[in-house]
């Protein structure tokens, strides 16, 4: 959980080189976490800094703690704003019935590739998988509604959505290990489709 305090006590930075701009605690926490998010596209998080951070949100980095405690604090929320921005792209693309399976996978797999990367580097740095529970049920449910959408029998929806997030998972973290190959988990994603 975010550790901070709303109140109307607006904030200012007070560090060198940064504008003097009078913010709430709520915009605040909001900057730092954005971006969190937009450095992640272009460092891995073990790189990132809380300098990286306070830059680009154009705040003090003292903010970052007194906000998120550590830089893996801050780092855990982003976790989490990062499934739920997953979770609901998917989520406004499903309605629209046009995706092919092979689109959902590719989208998948494009809106996850961050929060995977981030949960993994969180994870060698000792924070328990329980607290990336909430963020993979919202992803998982997305993938579940893609197919009951597609007329997959009900018995299988959740197997198939549980499945995909776990194939998607090995396709990010294991591949590169393993020294498999893409068509080697292409055909097992196959399976999926077969119903």
């Amino acid at each position: 959980m975010i550790c901070y305090t709303i109140s109307s006590t607006p904030l200012q930075s007070k560090e060198r080189g940064l504008p003097s701009e009078k913010i709430s605690r709520v915009d605040a926490v909001e900057r730092f976490l954005n971006a969190t998010a937009t450095l992640l596209c272009s460092q891995t998080p073990s790189k990132l800094t809380l300098a990286d951070i306070a830059g680009q949100a154009g705040l003090g980095q003292h903010y970052i703690h007194r906000f998120f405690g550590t830089r893996l604090d801050l780092l855990i929320e982003v976790s989490e704003l990062l499934a739920t921005r997953a979770s609901k792209v998917l989520l406004e693309e499903i309605p629209q019935k046009t995706l092919s399976f092979d689109q959902f996978l590719k989208r998948c797999r494009s809106v996850c590739f961050l929060r995977i990367q981030l949960t993994q580097y969180l994870s060698a740095q000792g924070v328990p998988e329980a607290r990336f529970q909430e963020g993979n049920r919202e992803i998982y449910s997305a993938i579940s509604e893609f197919f009951q959408c597609s007329g997959v029998p009900p018995t299988r929806v959740v197997s198939n959505a549980i499945v995909l997030l776990a194939f998607i998972h090995a396709e990010i973290s294991l591949l590169p290990t393993f020294d498999l190959d893409m068509g080697e988990l292409e055909d097992l994603i196959a399976l999926l489709m077969v119903a």
